[in-house]
């Protein structure tokens, strides 16, 4: 698989993400200190993998400050003013945010759309008297997408040596999808004290199908909120930045006077207040 269509890129796009920008790189290390970056940045690393893209989350934040840098001071050189071109800066990386933030959600509803095909066929292979080592490989040489090489992965742990514990633990941390996690401790539990499979991954089919429609319907309830927490986010800062570019001078009096500064501070708390509400609104949503 390393030699054929799964082998990662090559090229200077993807040297410099595997490699990343040492200038750049303590401060990459340090905003890895928030949990919440952390957390952005695994799941880039998770999808820039699945394209074939081998990085890891310092080099990839460390890609991105330098982006921003560049951007900044072409901003700044076309605008003249540094809070329209840190305005630009924050709007390509809500961008950015969104992108991958959607991208992420696409490749987690195409994981749990699959999984019931996947029991499915985890069912038939049992039934079949396939070993589950067997069943992985099997399952891999059917699934698509993430699934595929989640399987395999876990087919290859067995064949070299490794305990079924070993190969469904990789299955239930690599996922990201709590159905298959439950699934695959189920799995677990099962081939250690034997029994019917095929009971379990019954029993684990109605169970997603139902938590799919679910999430389905919170989707769609939801979906207003999100668009406006998205533009109540980036809205401002877009309109700073488009009003930088036409006139350069068109922040200046906020900077003149005391009462400017109050004014743009007061702005900034109302914006962080909007965001802060709309979240816990989508919070709660979610909750009920």
């Amino acid at each position: 698989m390393a030699c054929g269509a799964d082998a990662p890129r090559a090229g200077r796009l993807a040297w410099r993400l595997r490699n990343g920008f040492a200038v750049a790189s303590p401060i990459a290390e340090r905003l890895l200190a928030s949990a919440r970056v952390r957390r952005f940045a695994g799941g880039a690393v998770q999808l820039l993998a699945e394209r074939r893209y081998v990085t890891t989350e310092r080099a990839l934040l460390s890609c991105m400050v330098a982006a921003c840098v560049v951007l900044g001071a072409v901003a700044f050189a076309a605008t003249g003013s540094a809070v329209g071109a840190v305005a630009i800066v924050v709007c390509a990386l809500a961008g950015a945010a969104g992108l991958a933030r959607a991208a992420a959600d696409r490749r987690g509803d195409s994981v749990r759309d699959a999984v019931p095909d996947v029991l499915r066929s985890m069912g038939t292979c049992f039934d079949a008297g396939l070993s589950l080592q067997q069943t992985l490989a099997q399952v891999a040489s059917e699934a698509d997408g993430p699934l595929r090489s989640l399987f395999a992965h876990g087919a290859h742990v067995l064949d070299t040596g490794g305990s079924a514990t070993e190969a469904l633990g990789g299955l239930r941390q690599g996922s990201g999808a709590s159905e298959l996690a439950f699934v695959a401790v189920a799995l677990d539990v099962q081939h250690q004290t034997g029994g019917s499979m095929r009971q379990v991954l019954d029993a684990a089919r109605d169970s997603v199908e139902g938590e799919l429609a679910l999430r389905r319907s919170l989707k769609v309830q939801t979906a207003q909120a999100k668009l406006s927490a998205q533009v109540v986010s980036v809205m401002p800062f877009a309109l700073v930045a488009v009003f930088s570019l036409v006139s350069e001078d068109f922040l200046s009096p906020f900077f003149a006077s005391p009462a400017g500064w109050a004014l743009l501070g007061l702005a900034l708390g109302m914006q962080a207040a909007g965001v802060g509400m709309v979240r816990r609104v989508l919070a709660a949503g979610a909750a009920s």
